[in-house]
């Protein structure tokens, strides 16, 4: 948390007028920015207006928050509030330390600001940020009765759609893409491919 902070911190004293909006997420998460770019002209006409978009999640019955792992979005009018009045605001608790990134930051600007979470599910209810890489989306299936999944669990308010129907055609993020061969045959599909 104490990092995040700090990158949020550093791109509002530096960045914060060269952008409309401002994308965090970890080396190990693949972005389609065409595909961001594309889902943000659509959403918000005003960069300075509050907006925290991301995969959505439920940890418990209060908690709410865009999957760190998945990466976030956040307009410059959020992150101008969050550095301005949030950096060291009781509520957003300045001086915890926790890996729990993506549900402090959540919550800072829930409780701070009463800035909650965007649903950026397509038409059909598919997804567009994803915590998991393209294949473990098409291949998951729920537990078997009885059995428990957090994944599941996280999305019980908004179940998650299987195989083909798993992801939005405009998807804007996979998490855990590590291996470089595996980034560079995901490019290769989605750019040299022509379908033939």
């Amino acid at each position: 948390w104490q990092k995040v902070r700090s990158i949020w911190k550093f791109v509002g004293e530096h960045y914060l007028e060269d952008f409309d909006f401002f994308f965090l997420g970890g080396d190990d998460l693949y972005v389609l920015p065409q595909n961001l770019r594309q889902y943000l002209k659509h959403a918000l006409s005003d960069p300075e207006q509050d907006f925290f978009a991301g995969r959505r999640f439920k940890q418990t019955k209060n908690v709410y928050f865009n999957s760190g792992g998945a990466g976030y979005t956040m307009s410059r009018g959020t992150v101008r509030k969050y550095v301005t009045e949030g950096w060291n605001h009781p509520l957003c608790s300045p001086r915890r330390t926790t890996s729990m990134e993506d549900v402090m930051i959540a919550q800072c600007l829930k409780r701070a600001f009463n800035i909650g979470l965007i649903d950026t599910r397509d038409e059909q209810d598919r997804e567009r940020f994803h915590p998991f890489a393209p294949g473990m989306h098409y291949t998951w299936k729920p537990p078997k009765s009885g059995k428990r999944d957090w994944y599941e669990d996280y999305n019980e308010e908004w179940p998650v759609k299987l195989g083909k129907d798993c992801c939005a055609p405009d998807s804007v993020s996979f998490h855990y893409l590590k291996k470089p061969a595996m980034v560079r045959h995901i490019h290769s599909l989605l750019y040299f491919c022509n379908g033939q």
